[in-house]
């Protein structure tokens, strides 16, 4: 999974960026992932992040005005034009709802619909141990 922006996978490898939005449904619960800088890179060395829990999202047509008000009603948020609450927009990266909004307009201007994954990240350490299997282990350790 690509993260572009400069500290995203600082962030990430710190445990205070849990949470991605992506305009693709290509990434499914229960994987893993690399952590890539650039579309191009390989992924970093560190870790791989696991997509725990992953949801869609979508931008109301307020065209449609009873369709926006059902919208709003079930997001506090979405009357003021953000989607997320700011727990999200925290998981993403320290934002308030507004800052991560204009942020993802900005790379993404003519969204409808998006994908919200939740994520822990594993470090290479981490990875090694849970890959090994139990009983080769436990007879390394005799």
């Amino acid at each position: 999974m690509i993260f572009s922006i400069s500290n995203h996978i600082e962030q990430i490898i710190n445990g205070s960026k849990t949470m991605t939005r992506r305009d693709s449904d290509r990434y499914q619960e229960d994987h893993l992932y690399s952590v890539q800088p650039k579309r191009i890179a390989k992924g970093i060395p560190e870790g791989k992040i696991y997509i725990t829990i992953k949801k869609r999202e979508w931008k109301p047509d307020f065209s449609d005005l009873p369709k926006a008000a059902h919208f709003a009603k079930s997001w506090r948020e979405m009357e003021a034009g953000y989607p997320i609450q700011d727990f999200e927009a925290k998981l993403e990266g320290g934002y308030t709802s507004m800052e991560f909004e204009k942020l993802y307009e900005r790379i993404h201007p003519n969204w409808a619909e998006r994908w919200a994954y939740y994520f822990r990240f594993f470090t290479k350490q981490e990875l090694d141990e849970i890959m090994t299997p139990s009983c080769a282990k436990g007879e390394n350790e005799k």
